[in-house]
């Protein structure tokens, strides 16, 4: 069994001993949500590893993207200006090519790599936030996103490429510095996706995933990432 099964069956038992904790700060009804958000997130993942196992995960990747962009046209017929639909349009449809060129160009291992450290970002981050978060970040943007919960995201992002690194035999410095990158495409992916929901006004993408925001809000930080490093592997390969 290869280890990325240990390693986040032990995240997501310390991410549920960290909601069920983080549930008593608010009303019972809000908790179901977000175990319902938790639940939905554990199909979420297996459905990833299985596309990336399978060696099928640029399947994964395009139904992602098309499904996104369906969304991106639904919401972005409430923008005023044509011009900057078609922005939105050109933008989103660069980082499906990236995303794509991703999912078909790095091996399983690099990508369960990767993909672990997405994984543990998006969750601990939410987790943290919703147990020590207090300093909002960008509440104009994203309201639910604090200084806490990115802090410990980052931290458990960068310790989930350090127990990664023997899978694509990286050295220890590397790992720490490709952690801190997966955090910092994450994180950006993430805000990108909220602030289009604020300009659009619109609270979640769509209700196609129980208790999320939309395909994009799930795999808005996963697409970023995968562009981030797209974009990293062609400036190494000119160097």
């Amino acid at each position: 069994m290869h280890p990325i099964f240990v390693y986040i069956s032990l995240f997501l038992f310390l991410g549920a001993i960290g909601m069920h904790y983080g549930n008593r700060k608010v009303d019972t009804q809000t908790g179901q949500k977000r175990w319902l958000k938790f639940l939905t997130y554990i199909v979420i993942v297996s459905t990833v590893l299985a596309g990336i196992f399978l060696d099928r995960f640029d399947l994964v990747a395009i139904f992602i993207s098309v499904v996104g962009l369906g969304e991106i046209i639904k919401i972005i017929t409430k923008l005023s200006s044509r011009w900057f639909q078609l922005l939105i349009i050109v933008i989103y449809v660069a980082i499906t090519f990236g995303f794509i060129y991703f999912s078909t160009s790095f091996d399983r291992s690099l990508l369960l790599f990767i993909y672990f450290q997405v994984f543990t970002f998006d969750g601990f981050s939410q987790v943290v936030g919703q147990l020590l978060g207090k300093q909002k970040l960008l509440p104009q943007i994203s309201p639910g996103k604090t200084l806490e919960g990115l802090v410990g995201g980052t931290v458990f992002c960068v310790l989930s490429a350090l127990l990664a690194r023997n899978w694509v035999a990286f050295s220890m410095p590397k790992a720490l510095l490709l952690g801190l990158t997966t955090a910092s495409l994450a994180f950006v992916g993430d805000i990108l996706a909220s602030y289009l929901k604020r300009r659009c006004h619109v609270k979640d993408y769509s209700t196609l995933l129980p208790g999320h925001g939309g395909f994009l809000d799930r795999f808005d930080s996963l697409m970023m990432v995968g562009v981030g490093y797209s974009l990293l592997s062609q400036l190494r390969s000119l160097q």
